[in-house]
């Protein structure tokens, strides 16, 4: 459209010009004529996007990957104990009661025994160690009359290493209850000030006793006695277990109904029970 209109103007000014020539007409000459140039327009400035080639899709096949091989974690594996052996079973042993449990921490079951030696009147703790070998001796303050059994075993220091709890003879209305420390191979009685230490669990129209495994460390001595129908005077005392042997704390008293004192003849460590 620009460049038709100035052809337009052109013819204009060429048609202007004949009109005003003298009747001679001059014939024209070679020259080209002079055409009045339009003033350059710039061109606006357009942004093209970049080139963009046309996706491809390639399939590339999936790369073909060797199965994974899991291996097994990294765990601690504790290899058990090995004790040295120890004398059989007497053929004449009688009351033999047996549980299973691991004493010694080292993920291998233990065999332990109780069992009266006739010839000795004594009661035989025994263990047979998950490992190999085997632990006994003779429960000192156990007679015949008065059966010993395994109870089982409870952590009360929080080492990682359990107690053995265990009967060691009995009352009229009570079991006397023994603890027994665990070191490797080796099962040491808890004492008391150098004695072996013996806890009473059980109650009487008189005398009611128990006993509880507290916070880490700690052991509880449980007791009431008769008052009168309504009231039972007790309390508690409470002992610190370090390696093999007790010390006792400083206690405190309190009053119990009757149903409250009848509460406190358990052992209360645990999933323990009598």
């Amino acid at each position: 459209m620009r460049r038709a209109l100035l052809h337009l103007i052109v013819i204009a000014s060429l048609a202007a010009a004949c009109s005003d020539t003298a009747a001679t007409t001059v014939p024209p000459t070679s020259a080209a004529p002079t055409s009045t140039a339009a003033p350059a327009t710039t061109a606006p400035t357009t942004t093209l996007a970049p080139a963009t080639a046309p996706a491809t899709t390639t399939t590339v096949p999936p790369a073909t990957t060797a199965p994974a091989t899991t291996l097994p974690s990294a765990t601690t594996t504790t290899t058990p104990a090995t004790c040295p052996p120890g004398p059989t079973v007497t053929p004449d042993a009688l009351g033999i009661e047996t549980i299973t449990a691991d004493l010694n921490a080292d993920g291998a079951g233990d065999t332990v025994q109780t069992y009266f030696s006739p010839g000795e009147d004594r009661w035989h703790l025994r263990v047979e160690w998950g490992g190999g070998g085997v632990t006994d001796q003779v429960i000192e303050d156990s007679l015949g009359a008065a059966p010993a059994r395994p109870i089982g075993p409870f952590d009360i220091e929080g080492d990682g290493t359990p107690e053995l709890f265990a009967t060691v003879g009995s009352g009229a209305s009570t079991v006397l209850v023994g603890l027994f420390d665990v070191v490797g191979c080796e099962v040491t009685r808890v004492t008391i000030g150098g004695e072996a230490a013996v806890f009473p669990v059980g109650a009487s129209v008189q005398n009611v006793s128990g006993l509880s495994c507290g916070p880490v460390g700690d052991l509880d001595r449980l007791f009431a006695s008769f008052v009168d129908e309504s009231n039972y005077e007790g309390g508690f005392e409470p002992f610190t277990l370090l390696g093999a042997e007790l010390t006792a704390g400083i206690g405190d008293g309190a009053g119990f109904t009757p149903e409250e004192a009848g509460a406190l003849a358990v052992l209360d460590c645990g999933d323990l029970s009598l």
